[in-house]
């Protein structure tokens, strides 16, 4: 099984992070952080042995500063990681205008400067990203374009580089600010489609009322106080409407019914349960009585006109009524409701049947 396989441990350990914008961001900066630093350190041993002075120093300095920047990420809880990438951004441009003004070692250098845009718009986003970038294309045409600029420039770079490198870094800027627009967009229809797919396995798209999923997982976040109540709700002859004026009639049924059961439980979980069936689960002790009489009540009210006929249907439902204290399982409720709805059928439908 490779790495990016969905199943891998990899793969899913990859994905919390992708969705998840602040874990994202930190692992962003401790990534460019080990990656800059170790570069330096690297540069830093080949600068030693090859005795260039100052540019020894310059990427010391800079390895150091990025594990400094790695510890006030990680470790400062107030703010850690706005100080370092403000401290970032501030060793980055110094440490370039270095690289600039130096040439050192043989102008080469000055080429790491096209890493900004990319490191920039990975770690800071689009605007701060593009105001860095930018500021960093303004100092290489000052010292590159302009005679003041190139006056104060250690190293003779050729005509060639000075004319065409602030074209290249400018290039590299606009992929990368492209690539990080198509990324952003990317991420922010995932993160929508994320959520609409978390509500959809959770609800019923007819009522959007939570389904038995929906209800389950919700279950587990409750907190049970005092009584529970549970109401469980089945419209009356609901399969002969289905048959007599078909199922776009029977939907607008179940959906006023959803409705008018929404306007009486505030404070209640409502899951269709069925087809037909609704469960409502008051899991706070605010439970009443009279709750389950108002809906019923106010159902029979219902008269929905079935479209181009000219007729109207009325509406009624039967529903059982179970209590428990806050140690009775929910399934047990559930059963011992449906039972109680069920007594209502037969004892003509159009009631309520609370024992």
């Amino acid at each position: 099984m490779g790495i990016l396989d969905r199943d891998s441990k990899f793969y899913r350990q990859l994905t919390d992070i992708v969705t998840d914008d602040e874990r994202r961001r930190r692992v962003q900066f401790y990534g460019v952080f080990l990656l800059l630093g170790s570069v330096s350190a690297v540069m830093t041993a080949i600068n030693v042995f090859t005795d260039k002075g100052t540019l020894t120093w310059v990427t010391f300095a800079f390895a150091l500063l990025s594990i400094i920047n790695s510890f006030i990420a990680r470790y400062i809880r107030v703010r850690g990681l706005a100080i370092s990438s403000a401290l970032f951004m501030l060793e980055l441009a110094a440490m370039f205008v270095y690289f600039i003004v130096s040439g050192n070692p043989d102008g080469f250098s000055a080429i790491w400067i096209c890493m900004l845009p990319a490191c920039g718009m990975l770690l800071f986003g689009i605007r701060a990203a593009s105001i860095l970038s930018l500021g960093m294309w303004l100092i290489l045409v000052f010292f590159f374009w302009t005679p003041v600029g190139r006056s104060l420039l250690q190293y003779a770079y050729g005509e060639t580089f000075l004319m065409r490198f602030p074209i290249l870094y400018l290039a590299f800027f606009l992929l990368s600010l492209l690539l990080e627009l198509i990324r952003h967009v990317t991420q922010r229809e995932l993160a929508r489609l994320r959520e609409q797919y978390r509500f959809l396995s959770a609800h019923d798209t007819l009522t959007t009322l939570l389904n038995r999923s929906g209800l389950k997982e919700r279950k587990k976040d409750i907190h049970v106080n005092g009584t529970q109540g549970v109401l469980f709700i089945d419209i009356d002859h609901f399969k002969l409407v289905n048959d007599t004026y078909g199922h776009a009639v029977g939907d607008s049924v179940l959906a006023s019914v959803a409705e008018v059961v929404k306007t009486h439980v505030a404070d209640a979980e409502i899951c269709r349960w069925g087809g037909e069936e609704i469960v409502v689960w008051f899991p706070g002790g605010d439970f009443h009585d009279e709750i389950a009489d108002d809906i019923r009540r106010d159902v029979e009210k219902l008269t929905l006109h079935i479209p181009g006929s000219g007729k109207s249907v009325g509406v009624t439902v039967s529903i059982g009524v179970a209590t428990g204290d806050r140690d009775t399982p929910l399934d047990e409720l559930i059963l011992l409701a449906d039972e109680r709805m069920y007594q209502a059928k037969s004892a003509g439908r159009n009631r309520v049947v609370y024992n």
